[in-house]
């Protein structure tokens, strides 16, 4: 899977969460030392060189320097009014960026409209640190003396999202600056970007395994390592960062070295002579930021890159300190360093760069082999050939394999089977935020080893529409020829079980019928194609798809897709009262009752319509993310009614629905917490459903 993040900042960010599960397992900065005054921020959030012409300006950083810079259609709002910016992105979340004045003239007096900060701003780069919450870092500040300005809000994005989006038509960010004005540059901002879960970021925390999904600079940069400022009073400026919070790492006469958050560091100099290049810039711009340093892949292939582009005179390399410096002269008066990552980081970026499209490096194939060898291979055996304990199935069959590769529904049946586990089986939960070791970036690693170790060049991608049949057929079927090893009751014997929530949850109609039909070579399931005919194996897929409601049902119930007259559960009765987890989501356990309660309730299925087809809570509404929502929103009542969204994610697509919801004036919106896998594992209620086929 191969994205390209081009979305603003508080969208990025989000819509990254798509792309992991769980924590990170290996020894990298598990718990880092997160100064309280940011919470669960980030660290450092952007490096800003302010320029006169942004235009002008990103065509250098992007054409000469080698940063990727974006287009202007893709320029954004900065955070100081009449102010635009052109970002790139990293992967620890960190940001570097061009600010300008906005384009815009007066028709009053002709003359452009300054910024007000930039009016009484004479450095050239400012920067600003992550924080999870804008209110907790103003009220630290002021209990350590700190003067501020009133927290300020605003959009990067300039057009307010149509259609399903992750943007709910609010202020996207949230900033702190000092009251100061002479320290204006001198001390950072602080960025809050509003509906971000900063602590489930935190908890993931692996940014080379995330690196991939951005797009690469030319130069090599991969994030930011450093910040260098210049003061006139060191001794100063010292005690007010250690009274920020900030970690010192070392420090003497002329410097002082202190740790923003993860690998980030902040480096406060003072000048030795009053006639050195540090005093020039003091005087010049005033105390403030006069170099940002950049961890790159390989010192050697940036300094080729740039030599293409710059004099030889423009830039310097340290032999000793293995660093290279752009002159302030050649990058818009602020000095660009470049230094190499290190080996562990370089290693773990290595292991994790795969794709769809190519096979996998030496390194990934060692690691994923070690994951299998230390998780999987007690009962899955050591050669993935299976039944080596508990009757666990084969991971090496290519059927099985070739099948869960695309469309994405079908990948996330051996996602979601990692990931959560079966209950009631040998097969507990892998994914860290259901108590197992692994992470997504792993999880992702380990199925894509185990699709090539099978040798699958190339996926068949199964239709997602469901199978039609007679169940009533499929049960006398199942009873004759898979109960033996599957179980009357679904519950496995020498077999998965296919009873399982779970599985009945995440395998698509398609995914059944094709097992049935094909088998998996080198286990005990045969084919059924030869001895089964098309309509027969229909019948068995519409049964097992029937008992998703839970095996002992009396009878199948194929739920059609609810009516617009239909949304509203209960219409009569009361609204549930929920307690919400950070006003937004609400457990299963409530909803549960409030289901029992017979309350007054919308409830909203984010995912594709299959993924409703194949399992969702009673009462809910196929609303996908991926279509237009301006019909369908007028059939949704937006008054005193809850309207509960959920997805299998657990909380990506649906949060996408709900922020569109609130775009659109709704008010009584919530997410359910756990999503729609664990709300099946958890045993409660599950329907299948019927979707009525067009006409043509």
């Amino acid at each position: 899977m191969k994205i390209k993040f081009t979305l603003s900042k508080p969208h990025l960010l989000f819509i990254f969460l798509l792309l992991f599960t769980a924590c990170t397992t290996k020894k990298q900065d598990k718990n880092p030392k997160i100064n309280p005054l940011l919470g669960d921020g980030f660290g450092l959030n952007s490096a800003t060189i302010i320029v006169k012409n942004l235009d002008k300006a990103r065509n250098y950083f992007s054409d000469t320097l080698g940063f990727s810079m974006p287009p202007a259609a893709r320029f954004e709002n900065g955070i100081y009014e009449n102010t635009r910016t052109a970002s790139i992105f990293f992967a620890d979340f960190s940001t570097f960026e061009l600010m300008a004045n906005k384009d815009s003239v007066s028709k009053q007096t002709k003359k452009p409209i300054v910024s007000a900060f930039l009016k009484k701003n004479k450095s050239l780069a400012i920067y600003s640190f992550s924080t999870s919450s804008a209110d907790t870092t103003k009220k630290r500040l002021q209990l350590q003396g700190f003067k501020t300005d009133s927290i300020r809000k605003g959009r990067s994005r300039i057009q307010i999202a149509k259609g399903w989006d992750w943007d709910d038509g609010g202020p996207q960010w949230r900033s702190i600056a000092f009251e100061s004005k002479n320290n204006q540059a001198f001390l950072p901002n602080f960025i809050e970007y509003t509906g971000l879960p900063y602590k489930d970021i935190q908890n993931e925390w692996k940014p080379a395994a995330w690196r991939k999904y951005y797009e690469k600079n030319p130069n090599g940069v991969v994030s930011i390592a450093a910040i260098r400022m210049v003061v006139a009073d060191l001794e100063a400026a010292h005690d007010e960062f250690e009274k920020m919070g900030l970690e010192e790492l070392e420090g003497n006469d002329n410097y002082v070295r202190f740790k923003i958050a993860h690998n980030q560091e902040l480096y406060v100099t003072a000048p030795k002579s009053p006639n050195d290049e540090l005093s020039k810039i003091l005087k010049t711009n005033g105390p403030g930021v006069y170099s940002i340093c950049f961890t790159i892949n390989n010192l050697k292939e940036t300094q080729n890159f740039l030599k293409k582009k710059l004099a030889a005179n423009a830039m310097v390399m340290d032999t000793v300190q293995k660093s290279l410096t752009i002159l302030k002269k050649y990058a818009y008066g602020v000095q660009l360093e470049f230094v190499e990552e290190s080996k562990h980081e370089a290693t773990l970026a290595r292991i994790y760069d795969f794709n769809d499209t190519t096979k996998m490096n030496a390194s990934s194939v060692w690691y994923a082999a070690n994951l299998y060898k230390k998780y999987c291979a007690l009962c899955h055996g050591k050669d993935r050939q299976g039944y080596a304990a508990d009757h666990a199935p084969s991971l090496r069959s290519h059927a099985l394999l070739a099948t869960t590769m695309e469309p994405r529904a079908s990948y996330n049946f051996l996602a979601h089977t990692i990931e959560y586990g079966r209950s009631g089986t040998a097969m507990g939960p892998y994914a860290k935020n259901q108590g197992g070791p692994l992470d997504g970036a792993d999880i992702e690693l380990l199925i894509r080893w185990l699709c090539e170790a099978a040798g699958v060049k190339k996926p068949v991608k199964l239709d997602l529409e469901p199978i039609l049949g007679n169940a009533d057929l499929g049960k006398t079927l199942y009873v004759k020829h898979c109960a033996t090893c599957h179980g009357k009751k679904g519950e496995g014997i020498t077999a998965p079980a296919l009873a399982n929530p779970m599985l009945l949850a995440t395998a698509s109609d398609a995914f059944l019928h094709y097992t049935i039909t094909n088998g998996r070579e080198g286990t005990p399931m045969p084919s059924f194609k030869d001895s089964l005919i098309k309509n027969e194996i229909n019948a068995v897929t519409a049964y097992l798809r029937s008992r998703a409601s839970g095996w002992n049902a009396p009878a199948p119930v194929t739920v059609a897709e609810p009516k617009p007259e239909d949304y509203v559960l209960n219409p009569k009765n009361k609204s549930p009262k929920f307690t919400l987890r950070e006003n937004l989501y609400v457990s299963a356990k409530q909803l549960l009752k409030a289901m029992k309660d017979s309350t007054k309730m919308v409830i909203l299925d984010a995912r594709s319509t299959a993924g409703w087809q194949q399992s969702h809570i009673p009462g809910a509404v196929s609303v996908p993310y991926y279509k237009e929502p301006d019909k369908f929103i007028k059939d949704i009542p937006n008054d005193n009614t809850m309207i509960v969204v959920y997805c299998a994610c657990p909380h990506a697509a649906s949060t996408g629905v709900v922020n569109t919801l609130k775009r659109n004036g709704y008010k009584n919106t919530a997410i359910l917490d756990e999503g729609i896998l664990v709300w099946a594992q958890m045993g409660y209620p599950i329907q299948y459903g019927k979707v009525e086929k067009k006409k043509k």
